[in-house]
């Protein structure tokens, strides 16, 4: 069930601007709405809150973002989201070294206490996965958090932004990586329930989860495209071991995980589980 089917259980729910003067207007997964807020008592705010929360920043990307504020301004830009494990103890204190290690003319806001987002504008030098999680590994320790990040598209600012982060925030919140793009959580996330519905994925999924500890065997060898050498140093084994390891799963499911084909279906039948 999705929130805006909640929050229609719930609230009396606006679809079409412009709304009544007596309502709060909301971005719920992309799309504009409002809720008549003239007559809501604390425990049904508290719960809308919950349902659907808003920014409180007073940053004006955070309010664009949410359907609720104007353009801040032109060009092309990347949002890239933090979601910390528990809100900071110095919450802006954080947000400021995060910033920093930055650089450039990004800005950045809270969305919620765990949620955060820097605004990079396009450059020719733009971070890569392997800076971001130099970013956490630098800032974690400091102020004894535990962070993920997400790296969005770059985007044009336009009118068609907060929707399209919106969907952004879906594809973070889906994957569970310390460093997470496009890439990575597309095959998995646009594919969750034609994979749930299947009856076929869902036996080939028993056959190789027979033997747990491939799972990261499979997450490391499809991240580094197949190279078992880049891939035994990531898994800090033995390229020896590892062999053994393919050819143990080959004998028990059939999959050669040295074949590109075969380790993209058992990826996927991992995603999500």
């Amino acid at each position: 069930m999705s929130i805006q089917s909640v929050l229609e259980q719930y609230f009396q729910v606006y679809h079409n601007p412009p709304f009544p003067a007596h309502s709060r207007e909301l971005m719920v997964d992309g799309v504009r709405m409002a809720v008549a807020d003239g007559d809501l008592t604390p425990r049904e705010s508290a719960l809308l809150a919950a349902l659907a929360p808003q920014p409180t920043s007073r940053n004006p990307w955070a309010h664009f973002l949410a359907g609720t504020g104007p353009i801040p301004n032109s060009g092309v830009v990347r949002l890239v989201q933090f979601t910390t494990a528990n809100p900071p103890a110095e919450a802006k204190m954080w947000l400021d070294a995060l910033l920093s290690l930055f650089g450039g003319d990004d800005t950045g806001f809270w969305l919620t206490p765990t949620h955060a987002v820097v605004v990079e504008p396009e450059s020719t030098a733009p971070v890569d996965c392997d800076g971001l999680l130099s970013i956490l590994d630098t800032l974690d320790p400091d102020f004894d958090t535990q962070t993920h990040g997400y790296l969005g598209q770059f985007w044009p600012v336009t009118t068609a932004l907060p929707t399209l982060f919106a969907e952004e925030q879906r594809l973070a919140a889906y994957t569970d990586a310390r460093c997470a793009n496009l890439p990575q959580a597309a095959l998995g996330y646009y594919t969750q329930t034609a994979r749930n519905d299947s009856r076929l994925l869902a036996a080939l999924r028993a056959t190789v989860d027979q033997d747990p500890e491939m799972r990261p065997v499979i997450t490391s060898l499809y991240e580094h495209l197949g190279n078992l050498t880049a891939t035994a140093k990531a898994l800090y084994i033995h390229r020896n071991t590892l062999q053994y390891r393919l050819d143990k799963f080959q004998q028990a499911t059939g999959f050669s995980l040295r074949r590109m084909d075969d380790l993209v279906l058992c990826n996927l039948l991992i995603q999500g589980q």
